[in-house]
Order: structure tokens, then sequence, then C-alpha cells
């Protein structure tokens, strides 16, 4: 801030007020020769420095890629209202060359989207500013810097007005005893002039963001809900003054109250913001801190930000993963419930995976880093549900409209109710009062805040119970959705073969066979060799160390268990290392895997496997059927086992052998069916599917574009999530309804009362700011965790 100070005929600028501060001190102890004698070869900061330029080489540091163009977020300071966040949105997204732009009213974080062959960062920026909003990039402290700045300055607005406001009344209270009971004339005019005194630092102070936005409004050419508490406070505060000089009654307490009632509204709607986007500092601040990464066989403290891939770090019982990783040595449990609402703890040892933000438990390991900070599993949950905030509904588009509108139309009314009270023989005075609280009720807060905090507290919850939305819009489709689509493997069935039979063949006992399996199974990392192992540990059966092991990729194991060869594989690979007794086929009664095994070159039986159902895909069926929505299965597995999979959940229908491309064509069909289709997918070869459908569900632990191109994550592969994402959908969209009807019955009957004189501007600034209240606390009840 430029503050400048008169030194005789000159003038002086200081940076900042504790410079001038210090300067006054000096002066002002008689030492300001110091000034004078002093030699001062530094050029000192630009006159241009406090002009809100912005430079592109510096902005370039902040964009990244976003799909086909670039993109920046933005701290928009000065967000107040629903209104300022359509007014950015509109005028951002007018500049040519911008490709989207959205605006978070909770964080007041710009996601700008732009073409930088046709603008810049700068240009974007600017625009920005001209509107008379200050612009930043973002950053995590200038967030958190911001938002401070924000909550003091609107506690120092508020606790001036109630401090004011509380000495206007006393005045106000001896001008209605005198206007009963008689006053003395002079004394009239006396506490009418202490009335104007304490009430402007109220309405020019205390209201200043309220009259700025009224401006800003103007000038853009889009009249907000501002323009219509500005006109509320600044007719009755001039009509007063008027009054005042003339020998008339005042309205000095109307427009205190308009303003100290409307800062209530907006300090409390700031906690509710606070409240429902803290969800996503709680889950940056589980990666903050200090990693201690290793140099040689030292450690350096770091900051988890300078983590790269490769990097060994250690990680004591107590501390947080700083970034996603792989254990290297040593074993430990670790809470991962911040991350994917698992309540357990988990075993890990070497070679499993760690995700940023998870607990340590017990011991100390040392991680391998896999990704760094800003990539890792929460940072991108975190993005998600950022984007998620700001990607409105379809539902709000019905607010929008009808806010674009509002503003004239009630302008409209209250001239209209000025001029029929007026021409009826009413006082000027108190027709005035009774249009201004037309204007003051009709404040469209509660429409504006309807959907935006129900999106807002709906994403919220779901993302502390591991459901990622990626916008408000996936909301309202997933709780529209008439058919859901699953893929088999991976999603409906664990993804990894369980072994479910032994067969030993004639003169071999099942013991047997399954030893000599285990044993050449022993040093393999292959899903099969670790489901006969977990087989035999579970049945209780000993085994040998396996020597001389050869795998041979897409065939089998060889080795010898006690000096004798042992061959585990297909039926053509034993046939391949010669084993004799081989027999031409068999069958799987679960149309499983079978897995051949030969003794000394015998066969001697065989291992079925199969992909187990997952426990809790019955149940989540049996919620959809519940509700009314079909469920069909779509794999590229065999008809037969799909069949097999559809049946066990309890689905209605299932298509096999089915490609990538025909699944998404199916889905297509259904679509121009009249469905509404959710697809529940993990792999690569879902994409396209999960792309086609109205809502695609990826599972965590698939890959990495299964998880792009889904609108629906699930932070851990439990489908019984899958369920309460379907149910905080219909909940949130529920409250958004409840919200919209609240705030078109509030105004259908305020507005007629308020027009017949019934409410007085006071009232109907405390009814304005009830209803916005009332609005936020509905949303806020999404945040309440619970099941039904």
């Amino acid at each position: 801030m430029l503050v400048e100070e008169r030194a005789g005929d000159a003038t002086l600028n200081f940076c900042c007020h504790g410079c001038h501060g210090a300067y006054l001190v000096i002066s002002g102890a008689g030492l300001d020769d110091f000034y004078r004698r002093r030699e001062w070869r530094e050029t000192g900061l630009s006159p241009k420095a406090f002009q809100g330029k912005y430079q592109d080489s510096y902005l370039a540091r902040f964009v990244y890629t976003a799909g086909a163009g670039s993109a920046i977020d933005i701290i928009i300071d000065g967000i107040r209202c629903a209104s300022c966040v359509w007014l950015n949105e509109k005028i951002i997204g007018r500049i040519a060359g911008v490709l989207e732009a959205r605006v978070n009213y909770a964080t007041g974080r710009a996601r700008v989207i732009f073409d930088g062959s046709r603008t810049s960062p700068a240009q974007i920026f600017s625009r920005i500013d001209e509107l008379g909003y200050l612009p930043r990039p973002y950053t995590r402290n200038a967030a958190k810097e911001v938002a401070q700045n924000e909550q003091k300055d609107l506690l120092f607005r508020f606790g001036t007005a109630v401090f004011l406001s509380m000495q206007l009344m006393a005045y106000a209270f001896a001008l209605y005893a005198g206007f009963f009971q008689g006053i003395d004339q002079q004394m009239k005019n006396y506490l009418q002039l202490f009335s104007l005194l304490v009430t402007t630092p109220v309405v020019f102070y205390c209201g200043w963001p309220f009259l700025r936005g009224a401006w800003r409004g103007i000038v853009n050419g889009s009249p907000n809900m501002e323009l219509l508490v500005a006109t509320g406070a600044l007719s009755s505060y001039g009509y007063s003054v008027y009054a005042t000089f003339a020998g008339g009654e005042v309205y000095f307490e109307t427009a205190a109250m308009i303003v100290t009632l409307i800062l209530v509204g907006r300090l409390l709607e700031n906690a509710a913001k606070r409240r429902a986007s803290g969800g996503i500092e709680r889950l940056m601040e589980l990666c903050s801190g200090e990693a201690q990464r290793f140099k040689g066989e030292e450690l350096e403290p770091v900051d988890p930000s300078l983590l790269r891939r490769g990097d060994l770090i250690l990680v004591a019982p107590g501390e947080r993963f700083p970034v996603d990783g792989a254990i290297a040595e040593g074993a430990t449990d670790v809470d991962e419930s911040a991350a994917t609402g698992e309540p357990l703890p988990l075993f890990k040892k070497v070679g499993d995976q760690v995700i940023a933000g998870s607990c340590n438990l017990t011991g100390a390991v040392r991680v391998r880093c896999e990704r760094e900070a800003e990539e890792s599993f929460i940072a991108r949950v975190a993005r998600l549900v950022e984007q998620a905030q700001s990607r409105r509904a379809p539902i709000q588009r019905l607010a929008d409209r009808v806010s674009a509108y509002f503003v004239p139309a009630v302008f409209t009314l209250a001239i209209a109710t000025f001029c029929w009270h007026y021409s009826r023989g009413g006082e000027f005075g108190l027709s005035l009062m009774t249009s201004l609280a037309v204007v003051v009720i009709a404040c469209p807060c509660a429409l504006g805040l309807a959907t935006p905090t129900a999106i807002l507290a709906g994403t919220g919850a779901a993302a502390s119970a591991g459901v990622i939305f990626k916008g408000g819009d996936i909301l309202e489709r997933l709780s529209r959705v008439t058919v859901a689509v699953f893929d088999k493997t991976g999603t409906l069935t664990c993804g990894t073969p369980m072994l479910v039979d032994v067969q030993p063949a004639y003169g071999f006992s099942r013991r047997e066979v399954l030893s000599w399996a285990a044993a050449v199974e022993r040093g393999s990392l292959h899903p099969i060799a670790k489901a006969v192992r977990d087989y035999a540990e579970a049945n209780g059966i000993a085994y040998q160390v396996g020597e001389e092991l050869v795998t041979l990729a897409g065939g089998g194991v060889t080795g010898r268990v006690a000096g004798e060869a042992v061959a585990v594989g297909s039926v053509c690979f034993l046939r391949r290392t010669g084993a004799g007794g081989v027999p031409d086929m068999v069958e799987s009664p679960e149309g499983g895997i079978v897995v051949g095994v030969a003794h000394r070159g015998r066969y001697c039986g065989c291992l079925v496997l199969k992909d187990r159902i997952r426990e809790d895909a019955p149940g989540l069926v049996s919620y959809f059927k519940r509700a009314g929505i079909g469920t069909l299965l779509f794999s590229g597995d065999r008809q037969e086992c799909s069949e097999k999979a559809a049946a066990a959940a309890g689905m209605d229908r299932a298509w096999g052998e089915l490609s990538p491309a025909e699944k998404a064509a199916k889905i297509e069909r259904l679509r121009e069916d009249g469905s509404t289709v959710l697809m529940v997918g993990d792999g690569i070869n879902d994409a396209p599917a999960l792309s086609a459908a109205d809502v695609g569900c990826a599972v965590a632990g698939g890959t990495d574009i299964a998880m792009e191109t889904s609108d629906l994550v699930l932070a851990k592969p439990d489908l019984e999530r899958l369920a309460q994402a379907h149910r905080m959908a219909r909940r949130t969209m529920a409250v958004v309804r409840q919200n919209l009807a609240w705030a078109f019955l509030y105004n259908v009957v305020g507005v007629p009362l308020a027009m017949t004189g019934r409410l007085t501007p006071v009232y109907a600034a405390a009814a304005m700011a009830l209803s916005s209240i009332c609005v936020v606390g509905n949303s806020l009840r999404l945040m309440r965790r619970r099941n039904g």
C-alpha cells in the first residue's frame, strides 16, 4: 500500500504504514535531520509498483497444461457473493482465447483454461484487475493469507458496526420518545446530528465492501445483489441527512442496521465456507512438515516438495508419509484412513505401496519415492475436489437465469411501491422506507447460495468418505442414473486369482500335489504363485524351498524339490518339459484357470483357480435394485464366465467377449434409448466405456487412464462406497431443491409483505440475512456422515 506524507512543498512516498510510522517517530523526536544528512544511492520502489502490473515472464511459472490448452489458477481477492463469481466467470470467459473460466465461491480461486497463442496470463490478470478485484497466482500460502485477511477485515468492520450501532440506538430511542412525548427542537437537532456522525462510518467504512461491489456491478453493466444492499443503505442515509437539516424525521438506524445485519450474515457465510472447504486444506496438510532424506548414509531434513522420484527417505513411527512410494526396508502398520477411509491399520512390508498422507504406526521404514509431492495421491485428490466444487450442476442454470433478471425487476417493484404509497397520500419518508424494504428483502443471496453451498458440502463430505466427485454436474447425473454397467475383472471381481480346487491324478494325494507346486512357486511374484502359497499356508500344508527355479513367461515354472524335478504350468508347458501322462484337456467346473503339476517327469494333478467375486458386490447390486436401477455386466471374458459372475452378484444380464469399442458402443445405445448410464471399471480397456457413459466411475488401484477418463473415483477398491456416493448424490440434490424452494418461497412471501408496508427495512435486512443463514445451514447438514 502506498502512503503519502506532505512535508512542506514536497510529497514523501512510503511503501507501507510501517515505514511511515518510523518516519513519524524519528521526525517527531527532532531527528528528521537524519534524512537530510543520509546519502541515498538506491532508486527505491518504482512508482508503478502499486498499479497492479502483471508480467508474463513472472506468471509463466504458474501455467500448466490442461488438455489441449494451458491453465492457470488465480486467487481473486474480493469475491464476496455468488454475483461476484458470476461476474468474473462471465467477463473472463469473454476474453479472446479463454476456453473456460470457473471460480470456486468457497475459496475465491479461479481456474482459467486458455489458448496460449491467442491470449496470455497477463491479459487475464489485467482484465480481472479492471473489474475491481485483486488477482494473484495461486499458492497455498497466498490462499491462506487471503482467507485470513478477509476474515480479519470482516470481523473488524462487523465489530465497528456493532459498537457504533449500539450508540446510535441510544439516540434513536431518545428521538422516538421525543416523537411521542415531545422534545425540545434544539435537543432533537443535537440528537440527529450525533446520529449522523455515528452512522456515517457504519455506512461508508463498515459497508464499504457492499458499496464497492455495487459500483463494480454498475461499471460492468451487471447489477448484483450488493447493489440492492447499497441502494437500501444509501437511500435511507441520504434521506435522513436531508431530513436532519430540513427538520423532518430521520431513519439513520435503518441505514446502520441494514449494514450490520448483512455483515452478520456475511460472517456466518464465511465461517460455513471455511468449514465446507476445509477438507482440502486438511488433506494438503497431511503431506506438510519435513521429510528425512538419505544422502549417502546421512539424513538431511528437506521440504516434501523437494523430494524426487527414486529418493530414499526414512519415516519414523508417528510420522506421515510425505509422498507416494514403496517400502524399501523394514515393515510397519500403516493407517490409511485419511486417504482411503479404511478404518483398520494395514501391515506393510518390503515392496508394498504407501500413500502420501497415511500415518506410520509401529516401525521405522525406509521408503523409495515413486511420485513427487504435487503428483501424490493426496494432491491429486485435493485438485479433483477443488475442481468439483467449482463446476456447476445443471440445476444451477435456473438460479443463474433468474438472478440475471432479478435486480432490474426488484428496482421496478420498489419504484412502483413508492409511487403507489406516495400517490395515496403517504408521507415521502414513509413511502421511501417502504420501497427500500422491497429492495433490501429481495436481495437474492439465498438464491445465489442455494446450489454452490450444497455442492460444496456434498463433495467435501463425499471426499472425506473416500469418494471423489469431479464436479457438481456429476452429482446431479449420478442421482438420476437408471442403469449401472460393471466391468468384470478387477471391478466386480477382485482381479487376483484364488485357488479353489486341487485335483490329484491317480496315485497322488492333494497334499503332495499342493506342496510340490508351492515349493517351486515360493520365489515367484506372479499372482498365481501367490494364490498357491496362500492356499497351502491357509490349509496348514508345509512345503520346502525349491531350488534351481526357472520361470518361463506365459508358460510356467520348473525347479527341484528335495533333489527331484518339479514343473508347474499349463498343459502345453508340461508337454514341452517332457512330462508323461498329461491329459489332452483338463476341464474346470468353475470356468477358471487350470494349472498342471508334474513330478519327476510324470503328470500328478492340477490346480483350479478362479477370480472371485468381491464380497461387497452382491450388496451393491442389491442396493441398486432397491433403488430401481438396472445392473448389467460388460466383459471381455468368455460369455460363460461372464454369466456365472453376473449370477453370483445377482445382476440382471451379462455380455461377454466384448472389445473396448463394443463396450462403448453398447453404452451409447443405452443412452440413445433414454437411459442414464453409470459405468464402473478399472482398466485401460474400460476407458472408452467410462468416457461414453453419463457417469464413469473408476476404482482406485486401477490404471491412471481409467482414473483420468472417469467422473467419479473410489479412493479404495470398496464397492460399498459407490452406494454411499449414490446416496450422497441424492441427498445433495434434495438439499439443492430444498434450498431453491426456500429461496423462491422467501421472495414470494417477503416481497409482497414489504410492498404493503408490513416490513420495515430493518426487519427486511434481518429476514434477508436469516434466509441466507438458513440456506447455508441446510447445506451443512450434508457434512454429517451417515449411512442412510
